[in-house]
Protein backbone atom coordinates (compact mmCIF):
# COMPACT_ATOMS: atom_id res chain seq x y z
CA UNK A 1 0.00 0.00 0.00
CA UNK A 2 3.03 2.31 -0.35
CA UNK A 3 1.60 3.95 -3.49
CA UNK A 4 -1.70 4.66 -1.73
CA UNK A 5 0.16 6.19 1.18
CA UNK A 6 2.27 8.43 -1.08
CA UNK A 7 -0.82 9.45 -3.07
CA UNK A 8 -2.61 10.49 0.11
CA UNK A 9 0.38 12.50 1.37
CA UNK A 10 0.64 14.23 -2.00
CA UNK A 11 -3.02 15.28 -1.90
CA UNK A 12 -2.64 16.63 1.62
CA UNK A 13 0.49 18.60 0.69
CA UNK A 14 -1.32 20.08 -2.31
CA UNK A 15 -4.26 21.17 -0.11
CA UNK A 16 -6.59 18.56 -1.59
CA UNK A 17 -7.53 16.48 1.42
CA UNK A 18 -11.15 15.63 2.10
CA UNK A 19 -11.07 17.97 5.09
CA UNK A 20 -9.98 20.78 2.77
CA UNK A 21 -12.96 20.11 0.52
CA UNK A 22 -15.30 20.06 3.52
CA UNK A 23 -13.94 23.46 4.53
CA UNK A 24 -14.41 24.80 1.01
CA UNK A 25 -17.96 23.39 0.88
CA UNK A 26 -18.95 24.94 4.19
CA UNK A 27 -17.56 28.34 3.23
CA UNK A 28 -19.19 28.33 -0.21
CA UNK A 29 -22.50 26.71 0.90
CA UNK A 30 -22.43 23.49 -1.10
CA UNK A 31 -21.88 19.87 -0.07
CA UNK A 32 -20.43 16.57 -1.17
CA UNK A 33 -22.77 13.69 -1.86
CA UNK A 34 -21.26 10.49 -0.48
CA UNK A 35 -22.12 7.86 -3.05
CA UNK A 36 -22.19 4.41 -1.43
CA UNK A 37 -21.31 1.65 -3.87
CA UNK A 38 -21.14 -2.14 -3.68
CA UNK A 39 -19.48 -3.03 -6.97
CA UNK A 40 -17.16 -1.73 -9.68
CA UNK A 41 -20.04 -0.94 -12.04
CA UNK A 42 -21.77 1.36 -9.56
CA UNK A 43 -18.46 3.10 -8.98
CA UNK A 44 -17.98 3.53 -12.73
CA UNK A 45 -21.36 5.23 -13.10
CA UNK A 46 -20.60 7.67 -10.28
CA UNK A 47 -17.16 8.48 -11.68
CA UNK A 48 -18.60 9.14 -15.14
CA UNK A 49 -20.98 11.66 -13.54
CA UNK A 50 -18.14 13.32 -11.66
CA UNK A 51 -16.01 13.57 -14.80
CA UNK A 52 -18.87 15.11 -16.77
CA UNK A 53 -19.60 17.74 -14.12
CA UNK A 54 -16.05 18.30 -12.84
CA UNK A 55 -17.21 17.49 -9.33
CA UNK A 56 -15.05 16.20 -6.49
CA UNK A 57 -16.33 12.79 -5.44
CA UNK A 58 -16.72 10.99 -2.14
CA UNK A 59 -17.27 7.25 -2.41
CA UNK A 60 -18.53 5.20 0.52
CA UNK A 61 -18.52 1.50 1.32
CA UNK A 62 -20.12 0.01 4.42
CA UNK A 63 -19.46 -3.11 6.46
CA UNK A 64 -22.10 -4.89 4.39
CA UNK A 65 -20.45 -3.79 1.16
CA UNK A 66 -17.04 -4.85 2.48
CA UNK A 67 -18.12 -8.48 2.67
CA UNK A 68 -18.26 -8.45 -1.14
CA UNK A 69 -16.52 -5.28 -2.28
CA UNK A 70 -13.48 -5.64 -0.07
CA UNK A 71 -11.62 -2.62 1.35
CA UNK A 72 -8.46 -3.40 -0.65
CA UNK A 73 -10.44 -3.74 -3.87
CA UNK A 74 -12.33 -0.50 -3.21
CA UNK A 75 -9.08 1.37 -2.52
CA UNK A 76 -7.41 0.05 -5.67
CA UNK A 77 -10.38 0.83 -7.92
CA UNK A 78 -10.72 4.36 -6.54
CA UNK A 79 -6.97 4.85 -7.08
CA UNK A 80 -7.40 3.69 -10.68
CA UNK A 81 -10.22 6.14 -11.37
CA UNK A 82 -8.36 8.95 -9.61
CA UNK A 83 -5.41 8.42 -11.95
CA UNK A 84 -7.59 7.83 -15.02
CA UNK A 85 -9.73 10.97 -14.60
CA UNK A 86 -7.58 13.35 -12.57
CA UNK A 87 -10.58 13.91 -10.28
CA UNK A 88 -10.24 14.33 -6.53
CA UNK A 89 -11.95 11.11 -5.46
CA UNK A 90 -12.04 10.20 -1.78
CA UNK A 91 -13.05 6.93 -0.12
CA UNK A 92 -14.88 6.70 3.20
CA UNK A 93 -15.61 3.57 5.23
CA UNK A 94 -19.26 4.07 6.20
CA UNK A 95 -20.94 2.86 9.41
CA UNK A 96 -17.96 0.99 10.80
CA UNK A 97 -19.21 -0.55 14.04
CA UNK A 98 -15.88 -1.43 15.68
CA UNK A 99 -12.30 -0.30 16.02
CA UNK A 100 -11.06 -3.48 14.34
CA UNK A 101 -13.15 -2.98 11.20
CA UNK A 102 -12.02 0.61 10.81
CA UNK A 103 -8.41 -0.33 11.48
CA UNK A 104 -8.62 -2.70 8.51
CA UNK A 105 -9.97 0.12 6.35
CA UNK A 106 -7.27 2.52 7.51
CA UNK A 107 -4.53 0.03 6.70
CA UNK A 108 -6.09 -0.63 3.28
CA UNK A 109 -5.78 3.05 2.38
CA UNK A 110 -9.15 4.73 2.99
CA UNK A 111 -9.26 8.54 3.08
CA UNK A 112 -11.93 8.81 5.78
CA UNK A 113 -13.52 6.69 8.52
CA UNK A 114 -17.03 6.76 9.95
CA UNK A 115 -17.48 5.18 13.36
CA UNK A 116 -21.12 4.45 14.10
CA UNK A 117 -21.35 3.91 17.83
CA UNK A 118 -25.00 4.95 18.04
CA UNK A 119 -26.07 1.63 19.58
CA UNK A 120 -23.39 1.79 22.28
CA UNK A 121 -23.51 3.53 25.65
CA UNK A 122 -22.37 7.12 25.12
CA UNK A 123 -19.11 6.87 27.08
CA UNK A 124 -18.10 3.69 25.27
CA UNK A 125 -18.90 5.36 21.96
CA UNK A 126 -16.71 8.34 22.86
CA UNK A 127 -13.81 6.18 24.05
CA UNK A 128 -13.73 4.10 20.86
CA UNK A 129 -14.10 7.21 18.71
CA UNK A 130 -11.06 8.72 20.44
CA UNK A 131 -9.01 5.63 19.59
CA UNK A 132 -10.15 5.82 15.97
CA UNK A 133 -9.09 9.47 15.77
CA UNK A 134 -5.60 8.45 16.93
CA UNK A 135 -5.61 5.63 14.37
CA UNK A 136 -6.64 8.04 11.61
CA UNK A 137 -3.89 10.52 12.37
CA UNK A 138 -1.34 7.69 12.32
CA UNK A 139 -2.47 6.84 8.79
CA UNK A 140 -2.69 10.48 7.64
CA UNK A 141 -6.49 10.28 7.36
CA UNK A 142 -7.97 13.76 7.54
CA UNK A 143 -11.61 13.04 8.47
CA UNK A 144 -13.14 10.86 11.18
CA UNK A 145 -16.92 10.98 11.40
CA UNK A 146 -18.74 10.18 14.62
CA UNK A 147 -22.35 9.28 15.34
CA UNK A 148 -24.31 8.93 18.57
CA UNK A 149 -27.93 9.61 17.55
CA UNK A 150 -29.13 6.81 15.30
CA UNK A 151 -30.78 7.50 11.94
CA UNK A 152 -33.72 5.06 11.67
CA UNK A 153 -34.85 3.10 8.62
CA UNK A 154 -32.82 0.78 6.46
CA UNK A 155 -35.46 -1.72 5.31
CA UNK A 156 -37.48 0.19 2.73
CA UNK A 157 -35.63 -0.10 -0.56
CA UNK A 158 -38.87 -0.98 -2.39
CA UNK A 159 -40.77 2.15 -1.23
CA UNK A 160 -43.45 0.01 0.45
CA UNK A 161 -43.23 1.18 4.06
CA UNK A 162 -44.68 4.15 5.91
CA UNK A 163 -41.96 6.26 7.51
CA UNK A 164 -41.70 6.18 11.31
CA UNK A 165 -43.20 9.20 13.05
CA UNK A 166 -40.42 11.24 14.62
CA UNK A 167 -40.64 13.16 17.88
CA UNK A 168 -38.39 15.67 19.58
CA UNK A 169 -36.51 12.89 21.35
CA UNK A 170 -35.47 11.36 18.02
CA UNK A 171 -33.52 14.42 16.93
CA UNK A 172 -29.91 15.14 17.87
CA UNK A 173 -29.60 17.30 20.96
CA UNK A 174 -27.43 20.37 20.14
CA UNK A 175 -25.49 20.45 23.41
CA UNK A 176 -24.94 16.69 23.40
CA UNK A 177 -23.61 17.05 19.85
CA UNK A 178 -21.08 19.66 20.92
CA UNK A 179 -20.02 17.66 23.97
CA UNK A 180 -19.57 14.52 21.87
CA UNK A 181 -17.35 16.28 19.33
CA UNK A 182 -15.23 17.92 22.03
CA UNK A 183 -14.72 14.71 24.01
CA UNK A 184 -14.15 12.36 21.07
CA UNK A 185 -12.14 14.66 18.81
CA UNK A 186 -14.02 13.61 15.65
CA UNK A 187 -13.87 15.93 12.65
CA UNK A 188 -17.47 15.56 11.48
CA UNK A 189 -20.71 14.47 13.09
CA UNK A 190 -23.64 12.54 11.64
CA UNK A 191 -26.78 14.14 13.03
CA UNK A 192 -30.43 13.17 13.10
CA UNK A 193 -32.79 15.95 11.99
CA UNK A 194 -35.32 13.93 9.99
CA UNK A 195 -33.57 12.01 7.21
CA UNK A 196 -34.10 8.24 7.12
CA UNK A 197 -32.15 5.32 5.72
CA UNK A 198 -34.09 4.04 2.72
CA UNK A 199 -37.07 5.40 0.76
CA UNK A 200 -40.55 5.44 2.27
CA UNK A 201 -44.11 6.06 1.07
CA UNK A 202 -44.37 9.04 3.39
CA UNK A 203 -41.88 11.72 4.44
CA UNK A 204 -41.55 14.13 7.31
CA UNK A 205 -39.98 17.57 6.78
CA UNK A 206 -36.44 18.04 8.01
CA UNK A 207 -36.20 19.84 11.33
CA UNK A 208 -34.24 22.81 10.01
CA UNK A 209 -34.67 24.66 13.31
CA UNK A 210 -32.92 21.84 15.19
CA UNK A 211 -30.20 21.80 12.54
CA UNK A 212 -29.75 25.55 13.02
CA UNK A 213 -29.38 25.05 16.78
CA UNK A 214 -26.74 22.35 16.26
CA UNK A 215 -24.87 24.49 13.74
CA UNK A 216 -24.81 27.45 16.12
CA UNK A 217 -22.81 25.36 18.60
CA UNK A 218 -19.83 25.74 16.29
CA UNK A 219 -19.40 22.12 15.17
CA UNK A 220 -17.24 22.37 12.08
CA UNK A 221 -18.65 19.69 9.76
CA UNK A 222 -22.18 18.29 9.88
CA UNK A 223 -23.34 15.18 7.99
CA UNK A 224 -26.76 13.85 6.98
CA UNK A 225 -27.29 10.14 6.39
CA UNK A 226 -30.28 8.85 4.43
CA UNK A 227 -30.36 11.39 1.63
CA UNK A 228 -32.41 9.15 -0.68
CA UNK A 229 -36.08 10.10 -0.64
CA UNK A 230 -35.50 13.53 0.94
CA UNK A 231 -36.71 16.48 -1.17
CA UNK A 232 -33.90 18.44 -2.78
CA UNK A 233 -35.13 21.81 -1.54
CA UNK A 234 -34.97 20.60 2.06
CA UNK A 235 -31.44 19.30 1.58
CA UNK A 236 -30.36 22.60 0.04
CA UNK A 237 -31.79 24.38 3.09
CA UNK A 238 -29.74 22.02 5.30
CA UNK A 239 -26.60 22.83 3.32
CA UNK A 240 -27.20 26.53 3.97
CA UNK A 241 -27.15 25.71 7.70
CA UNK A 242 -23.75 24.00 7.56
CA UNK A 243 -24.20 20.43 6.26
CA UNK A 244 -21.18 19.48 4.12
CA UNK A 245 -21.92 15.82 3.35
CA UNK A 246 -25.11 13.97 2.43
CA UNK A 247 -25.04 10.18 2.08
CA UNK A 248 -26.74 8.52 -0.89
CA UNK A 249 -27.13 4.75 -1.15
CA UNK A 250 -30.68 3.53 -1.80
CA UNK A 251 -31.17 5.71 -4.89
CA UNK A 252 -28.08 4.13 -6.48
CA UNK A 253 -29.09 0.59 -5.54
CA UNK A 254 -32.60 1.00 -6.92
CA UNK A 255 -31.34 2.49 -10.19
CA UNK A 256 -28.70 -0.20 -10.69
CA UNK A 257 -30.80 -3.20 -9.71
CA UNK A 258 -34.09 -2.24 -11.33
CA UNK A 259 -32.33 -1.42 -14.59
CA UNK A 260 -30.50 -4.74 -14.52
CA UNK A 261 -33.76 -6.62 -13.90
CA UNK A 262 -35.35 -4.85 -16.85
CA UNK A 263 -32.36 -5.62 -19.07
CA UNK A 264 -32.52 -9.30 -18.13
CA UNK A 265 -36.25 -9.44 -18.87
CA UNK A 266 -35.72 -7.85 -22.27
CA UNK A 267 -32.73 -10.05 -23.12
CA UNK A 268 -33.41 -13.47 -21.54
CA UNK A 269 -30.90 -15.28 -23.78
CA UNK A 270 -28.03 -12.84 -23.19
CA UNK A 271 -25.18 -14.10 -20.99
CA UNK A 272 -22.37 -11.55 -21.64
CA UNK A 273 -22.03 -9.12 -18.72
CA UNK A 274 -20.64 -6.45 -21.06
CA UNK A 275 -24.00 -6.46 -22.83
CA UNK A 276 -26.09 -6.63 -19.66
CA UNK A 277 -24.41 -4.07 -17.41
CA UNK A 278 -23.94 -0.83 -19.43
CA UNK A 279 -27.56 0.31 -18.93
CA UNK A 280 -27.19 -0.14 -15.17
CA UNK A 281 -23.97 1.89 -15.21
CA UNK A 282 -25.80 4.61 -17.17
CA UNK A 283 -28.70 4.56 -14.69
CA UNK A 284 -26.33 5.07 -11.77
CA UNK A 285 -24.64 7.90 -13.65
CA UNK A 286 -27.97 9.68 -14.09
CA UNK A 287 -28.77 9.38 -10.38
CA UNK A 288 -25.31 10.70 -9.50
CA UNK A 289 -25.77 13.64 -11.90
CA UNK A 290 -29.03 14.51 -10.16
CA UNK A 291 -27.40 14.42 -6.76
CA UNK A 292 -24.40 16.49 -7.84
CA UNK A 293 -26.91 19.12 -8.96
CA UNK A 294 -28.78 18.91 -5.63
CA UNK A 295 -25.68 19.41 -3.47
CA UNK A 296 -24.06 21.92 -5.82
CA UNK A 297 -20.65 20.24 -6.16
CA UNK A 298 -20.26 20.63 -9.94
CA UNK A 299 -17.15 22.56 -11.01
CA UNK A 300 -15.87 22.67 -7.40
CA UNK A 301 -12.55 20.90 -8.01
Amino acid sequence: RYCNFVSRIFRVMKGKSLKDYFGKARKEKWALAQFNVSCAEQLQGVVEAGAETKSPLLIGTSEGDANFFTPSLAVDLVAFWRKETGLPIFLNFDHGKSFEVLERAAKAGYDALHFDGSKLPLEENINIAKRIVVLARKHRISVVEGEFSEVPGGHSDLHDEVAPVLTGQDYTDPQEALDFVKKSGVDSLAIMVGTLHGIFKTTQPLNIQRLQEISERGIEFLVLHGGSGTPGQELRAAIQKGVVKINVSTDLRVAFTNTLKETLRENPAEIAPYNLLPKSVAAVKQVALTWIAVVGSASKI
